[in-house]
């Protein structure tokens, strides 16, 4: 047997290897250990506590002592008469449990956040028994105790929740009984605990739902399903109301309930509002094949989109469902409510006036409808009672006879009348609530049809006026192109003349000028009516601004042979706005008059005041405006018809222009007109100050 030469270890050796390996343990622990002196200073430390405390690699470890490091907390009290106590029994040679501790670990100069820490304190001793240091031990519970926390924050909101809501909270074990208290439960039923406890809830139910309540609880709890049914409780002043009522299992991690949580909502009100209802439908039953005719009515209205189309339909609708003999649907014309028969619809018995469609004068009980935007329904004696019922005016011999009436207002969307659906002489009887209540929704659903068809025939118009208005910029941008394409020719042949250069670069020049015109025209209205122009705010002289008007409009007046004539008071008149823009304003209303008055005509302005205005009024002998054309002269793009040399020229945006300027200074605008041939007059109001 051979002997290993390595020597033994001796005892100093052994000491140090021992040392090694404790130092290695005390390094690689999990647990945070922190070794403190007598004193209370800090000998060692392993990566562990210092990855709890995140202290900075290289702080020296004598700044961590127990007058320092246990001393930083938010309570100080919990130091003098806690931590410090505890470390002073484990210096005495105790072991001791320190008890959770709130750090702010930020203050100890480093970077982590603060925690809940707890630490088990242990004596070490030497040969002697003495206490030669003490061995700390941390566990970090920041996790625990905020977990702990946010539930006891979540038990107080449902509490608080519970307390607070008008509903009926409840909890039962999992086997159905009731065991905790209900609070809301004994203030709605005057229960006390012993009363409802375990099943005694059943007994605050109407005698008639206890039995199938009790059936489908049970059978809710057998198969673990949510709870759901309706049934009347006992209130403490003995009413029965109906409640809707929930209960939901809650489970465990295993599947198994842990207990059941419900609610009783108050439903009693819509309970009674559907009994009722109910009550009402059945009663309706038996006028269904009303509502079927009233739906196609619906169906055919809403298909028109004619306002012709939309009345003549409305009239045999109403004479169908309501069963009468006369059906007439009447708009308003006019700011006196005087209405133009469109729709007549009348049975063989007044087949004698199936042609009338004489225009009211709005003196009458028609009138009186669209005026008053309420329904009328009168029996006969009632509408000869009526003081209006005869105002129909000179042609009151003509109108047919009414027996009994009922009329109802077609209102738009904004609420304004736009006229009227009546319906007279009932076959059986008068006319009743039902009949009143289906020709309020005809006349409902008519009075959008009738909105619709206008907007369909002002888009229809809109985009015939967009094509034409695309045709006319063409033209016209491109009638210059044509006289510079030539004189750019004439400059390209040969050695130009002095002459030539000169009339080629005037044609170039004023064909451009005539475009740049155009362009700008363009580019202003577009400002305009986008509300991005600013406007100006001084006292404008208008005495100036006419002068500067027909400086601008002379050229065009005078290569038309026009006579002007300017009237003007002689006394000074100042407005408050922009005077470029209402120069603008004088000079569109007067190139206006100029474009569509024959050659050799007569244009007047005048300018005229009284206590708070000033009337700038330009008066032509020209073409006039149709009656057609009158409401939207004022419109983008409208023009009055061009003659074959197209003449007139422009864009139809002056006037346009000339209204959105006008309304930018709180005045106004406004067009009259005899019709064609007859001339028309243009007149400006603005506030003068």
């Amino acid at each position: 047997m051979s002997l290993d030469p390595t020597p033994a270890p001796s005892g100093l050796d052994r000491r140090a290897s021992s040392e090694r390996r404790f130092q290695e343990l005390f390094e690689q622990a999990p647990t945070s250990i922190q070794i403190l002196g007598p004193g209370g200073y800090t000998l060692r430390v392993n990566q562990a506590w210092q990855d709890l405390w995140h202290i900075r690699a290289g702080t020296p470890l004598h700044a961590f002592v127990l007058s320092t490091d246990y001393c930083l907390l938010q309570d100080p009290q919990l130091v003098t008469s806690g931590v410090a106590a505890y470390l002073a029994r484990a210096l005495d040679g105790e072991s001791v449990e320190i008890p959770a501790i709130y750090y702010d670990v930020g203050e100890l100069g480093t970077s982590g956040r603060p925690r809940w820490v707890t630490a088990r304190a242990h004596p070490i001793k030497d040969g002697a028994g003495r206490t030669v240091e003490v061995m700390l031990m941390h566990e970090d519970i920041t996790d625990q105790v905020a977990a702990e926390t946010a539930l006891r924050e979540r038990e107080e909101r449902f509490r608080s929740l519970v307390m607070a809501t008008s509903q009926i909270i409840w909890t039962n074990t999992p086997d159905g009984r009731v065991l905790d208290d209900s609070p809301s439960w004994r203030a709605f039923t005057g229960q006390s605990y012993d009363e409802w406890k375990d099943f005694g809830w059943l007994d605050a139910l109407h005698p008639d739902d206890r039995e199938k309540t009790r059936s489908v609880w049970i059978a809710c709890v057998a198969s673990q399903s949510v709870f759901e049914t309706e049934y009347r409780l006992r209130r403490i002043d003995g009413m029965y109301r109906w409640t809707a009522v929930k209960g939901i299992p809650l489970v465990d991690a295993h599947g198994a309930v842990r207990e059941w949580v419900g609610a009783n909502t108050d439903i009693h009100e819509k309970v009674m509002a559907q009994t009722e209802l109910a009550e009402r439908l059945e009663h309706e039953r038996r006028h269904s094949a009303l509502l079927v005719k009233v739906a196609q009515a619906s169906r055919t209205l809403g298909s028109a989109l004619s306002s012709d189309d939309i009345a003549a339909g409305l009239v045999e609708e109403v004479r169908n469902i309501l069963e009468v003999h006369q059906a007439v649907v009447s708009l308003t014309e006019g700011e006196n409510w005087a209405q133009a028969i469109n729709a007549v619809s009348m049975s063989e018995k007044y087949a004698a006036f199936r042609s009338y469609a004489t225009k009211t004068d709005g003196s009458g009980i028609y009138a009186e409808v669209c005026r008053t935007n309420q329904v009328m329904r009168l029996t006969q004696a009632e509408l000869e009672a009526h003081p209006a019922w005869k105002g129909f005016g000179d042609h009151a011999a003509q109108h047919p006879a009414m027996r009994g009436w009922l009329a109802v207002p077609l209102v738009d969307r904004k609420g304004r009348n736009i006229g009227l659906i009546q319906a007279s002489d009932k076959f059986e009887g008068d006319f009743t609530e039902q009949d009143e209540a289906i020709l309020v929704q005809l006349a409902s659903i008519a009075a959008n049809g009738f909105e619709n068809a206008r907007l369909y025939s002002s888009l229809k118009e809109q985009d015939r006026r967009k094509d034409e208005f695309l045709a006319m910029l063409a033209h016209e941008l491109r009638n210059p192109l044509a006289p510079i394409a030539s004189a750019a020719e004439l400059l390209k042949i040969g050695i130009a003349s002095e002459e030539r250069v000169r009339r080629s670069s005037e044609v170039i020049s004023r064909q451009v000028k005539h475009m740049t015109s155009l362009i700008d025209d363009l580019l202003d209205i577009s400002r305009v009516t986008r509300g991005l122009i600013q406007l100006e705010n001084v006292v404008v002289d208008m005495r100036a601004t006419i002068r500067s008007a027909v400086e601008q409009a002379r050229p065009l007046i005078e290569a038309r042979e026009h006579v002007l004539t300017i009237e003007q008071d002689p006394a000074d008149t100042q407005v408050a706005g922009d005077p470029n823009r209402l120069v603008q304003v004088v000079a569109n209303l007067l190139n206006n008059a100029a474009k569509y008055t024959p050659r050799g005509g007569r244009i007047l302005l005048a300018v005229e005041r009284d206590a708070k205005s000033v009337h700038i009024r330009v008066q032509d002998n020209g073409i006039g405006i149709d009656k057609n054309l009158l409401p939207h002269v004022f419109d983008l793009f409208t023009q009055a018809e061009r003659t074959p040399d197209r003449s007139q020229g422009g864009l139809g945006i002056g006037l346009a222009l000339v209204k959105n300027v006008v309304g930018l200074h709180g005045g106004t605008v406004t067009a009259h007109s005899e019709g064609p041939g007859a001339g028309s007059t243009l007149t400006v109001s603005l506030q003068t100050i």
